[in-house]
């Protein structure tokens, strides 16, 4: 129960993080934005999946050749690099050999490359701590899985706190706050 909610404060941590550094005037994340086309959520998962699990396992096996990596931020920046080199890759290969495909995916690749890091640093920076590689795959994986229930929950969130009743004051990204800080406190009920 413990790792259960260590994975969904990060999950939260991450999704909590874009919206309010990565936001917009009005507090909205791109990734909620993104969330207004349904048909997007599983291209941006299959991506965010690919990526993040591409990066922790490569970090898992580094810190399996070198002992003592305890550096988190290096860890994390090298995870950051990985998932930006297999962005391009993705956008290079996409715009050579389907052009139509690369018109479909377009609007999605930077959102995924920006949540692949912001989902899967954490992660990586933890992965001296993975015992085997089964386990790195499943924390690749599993980001992807828990960044879509992250999506959401506050994408439902969002529905909910866009009401009248709610006073002119707290609307936005205070009420969003307040909100993502209850929901956490439910996470950290798992720890």
């Amino acid at each position: 129960m413990k790792y259960l909610g260590e994975f969904l404060s990060y999950i939260l941590f991450a999704v909590f993080a874009q919206n309010l550094l990565l936001g917009k005037a009005v507090g909205m994340s791109d990734i909620l934005t993104t969330m207004k086309h349904r048909r997007s959520l599983p291209k941006l998962l299959l991506l965010v999946g690919c990526w993040s699990t591409a990066g922790i396992m490569m970090m898992w096996a580094l810190s399996r050749f070198v002992k003592n990596m305890e550096g988190y931020l290096l860890i994390a920046l090298m995870h950051s690099l990985i998932c930006a080199a297999l962005y391009f890759q993705t956008d290079r290969v996409l715009a050579r050999f389907k052009p139509e495909a690369h018109d479909r995916w377009k609007e999605i690749l930077p959102h995924a490359l920006i949540n692949s890091i912001v989902v899967g640093a954490p992660l990586s920076a933890l992965s001296s701590g993975i015992p085997n590689w089964y386990s790195a795959l499943g924390c690749g994986i599993g980001s992807a899985l828990g960044l879509g229930l992250g999506i959401v929950i506050v994408k439902n969130g969002v529905s909910l706190l866009d009401r009248p009743d709610i006073p002119k004051a707290f609307r936005g990204i205070p009420i969003m706050l307040i909100y993502l800080g209850i929901l956490s406190l439910g996470f950290c009920a798992f720890l």
